[in-house]
């Protein structure tokens, strides 16, 4: 059915999407030019009150989102009412949404994803500046055009801050999983809310799920209030830091302004993506450091170190730092592989919370001596986890200590002493996090040993941190190692490690290591003669990474090494 000139001067084409509004492509008859048109739906029988306020918060939206114009934020060409229908004509979106993105393709690059927030954050920040909080951050508000540009639409619950709230103490406007704390409990919001909604869908591009999930509306509200997201394997340390700050429970303690987030994000993908320059051990820091410790990872569930203590040198305090001086690389000599960073240590936010909280009455009231009991938080869920712990000064403070060291790229002392604090602690919550906070930095301190091509010792120490949590960063370094120092099949089996303890993006980078190592080693039994054996292993590295441009190069190696054999 074609309807001519249904509003005004404007001939609709077709409805586009219907949900509380409806929306139309449409050509503007007098320019000739293509919009679309989201016209205001009125519940069937609305009070004259609802009708009312249905009225002024489209109105609103209308002089929110026309009050702002960036690259990042849909274009409102008027407003207009005919005949009782109010009608908002906006630029027509070529391209998708961002939901529809990610259910056609799944987790996306951090490439990708970076490039996609830091946009949505250009189109904040102008909002921001302009009194506006958007309020409803969600992958379907998010469009992305065919040229990569994004835009943010829909400002249909927007805030002006300028103007009264039309919103009732209590009363609560956003898309559940999509919501800051403050939104869940219809406190006072501010743009630090737009700022958590990027936070959840960067989490849910890279991870290719949402961070806070439930059965039901109060289940997943409940979450987004009282836990932690999960840690997913796939998303970088760096930019894991960067979410965990975005989603903080308190506005107080999430990033500023969107612009410190986009830079935030910025330096994130830099560190990704730069060379690695790290630091001799126990020497200066690199300038691509990790980020400042953060909380709220899930414990890895590995099997208890054996040997009772950190083997020396890591059972004894570390010796005044005497570098070896790494041979000059030569020409033919390529640098090793470096594996990326490890999972930061992490201490969830409420035991950070505990321990400056118990850390600041020590020093104020001078009379804490023995021991500090926690009381139980009946209406927090995630609380009751914790078992009721003695801690002292002496134990906040050292937790502190391994922080700072891990900060300044000192990992082997803050190994030290987060493996001390692990053996020492008797909650099995901190017991958790501090053997993990252990493996993490015993894996950085790994590559400090592989950037200066002490392949051995590097080995060694990668060893330990699986010991306490199967970090796929330290199966990586060895497998780094392993194939510096020759030893090609132990290179494929720690790849292959790697990869079972990762997933998505990541796990198939590994087992397409895993899978280049393999045609090395038929490549080298090839030479030698052996075609038994070459076959073997390209068989072998056909099943390692199927699908992938290194399976059908093995394979075509396979095949033309099975036709030479058919021929003599």
């Amino acid at each position: 059915m074609v309807l001519e000139t249904v509003l005004g001067h404007y001939r609709i084409i077709r409805e586009i999407a219907r949900s509380n509004d409806v929306v139309y492509e449409a050509v503007d008859t007098r320019i000739n030019r293509r919009v679309a048109i989201k016209e205001l739906l009125m519940p069937s029988g609305a009070t004259d009150a609802v009708r009312q306020d249905r009225i002024a918060r489209f109105q609103r939206e209308a002089r929110a989102a026309g009050s702002l114009t960036h690259p990042n934020i849909v274009t409102i060409f008027e407003t207009e009412e005919e005949n009782g229908r109010y009608f908002i004509v906006m630029e027509y979106l070529e391209g998708d949404n961002l939901r529809q993105k990610m259910d056609r393709e799944g987790a996306l690059p951090p490439e990708e994803a970076v490039r996609i927030a830091t946009q949505v954050l250009d189109g904040l920040a102008h909002a921001h500046s302009k009194g506006v909080i958007h309020r409803d951050i969600k992958p379907e508000n998010v469009h992305i055009l065919p040229t990569g540009l994004v835009k943010i639409t829909d400002f249909g619950i927007a805030r002006l801050k300028h103007e009264p709230n039309l919103t009732m103490d209590g009363q609560i406007f956003g898309t559940p999983s999509y919501m800051s704390p403050e939104q869940v409990q219809g406190g006072a919001i501010d743009e630090r809310t737009d700022l958590f909604s990027v936070g959840v869908i960067l989490y849910e591009m890279l991870a290719g799920y949402k961070p806070f999930q439930g059965d039901s509306v109060i289940t997943i509200t409940y979450n987004i209030v009282h836990t932690e997201p999960p840690s997913p394997p796939s998303i970088p340390a760096p930019l894991e830091w960067v979410i965990r700050k975005a989603l903080r429970k308190s506005p107080a303690e999430r990033f500023a302004s969107a612009l410190e987030m986009k830079q935030a994000l910025e330096n994130a993908l830099a560190q990704i993506n730069a060379p690695p320059v790290i630091a001799t051990p126990m020497g200066a820091p690199s300038p691509y450091g990790m980020p400042a410790p953060t909380g709220g990872y899930p414990p890895y569930s590995a099997p208890a170190p054996t040997g009772g203590t950190l083997p020396p040198p890591y059972g004894a305090p570390p010796p005044a730092p005497t570098p070896t001086p790494a041979p000059p690389p030569t020409a033919s000599a390529p640098a090793p592989y470096l594996p990326p960073p490890p999972p930061k240590p992490v201490l969830s936010p409420a035991a950070r919370q505990f321990l400056g909280t118990l850390l600041a009455v020590i020093l104020i009231g001078g009379a804490v001596l023995g021991v500090v009991i926690m009381g139980v938080f009946s209406a927090t869920r995630a609380y009751q986890e914790y078992q009721l712990q003695q801690i002292d000064e002496k134990v906040a403070a050292r937790a502190k200590e391994a922080e700072k060291l891990f900060g300044q790229g000192r990992y082997l002392e803050a190994a030290q002493i987060y493996d001390q604090l692990y053996r020492s602690a008797q909650s099995s919550k901190w017991k958790e996090e501090f053997r993990r906070n252990t493996a993490a930095a015993l894996t950085m301190h790994g590559n400090q040993l592989l950037q200066a091509r002490r392949y051995e010792e590097a080995l060694r120490v990668y060893q330990q941190a699986v010991q306490y949590a199967p970090l796929p960063e330290a199966y990586a370094g060895m497998a780094a190692a392993e194939a510096q120092l020759g030893n090609r099949e132990g290179a494929v089996n720690h790849w292959a490690s790697a990869a079972q303890h990762s997933r998505g993006a990541q796990a198939q980078e590994y087992q397409r290591n895993a899978a280049r190592e393999q045609i090395a080693i038929g490549d080298e039994a090839y030479r030698r003669g052996d075609m038994s054996r070459a076959l073997q292993a390209w068989q072998t590295a056909v099943e390692l990474a199927p699908g992938t441009a290194e399976a059908r190069e093995a394979q075509r190696k396979f095949d033309q090494a099975l036709q030479e054999l058919l021929r003599r």
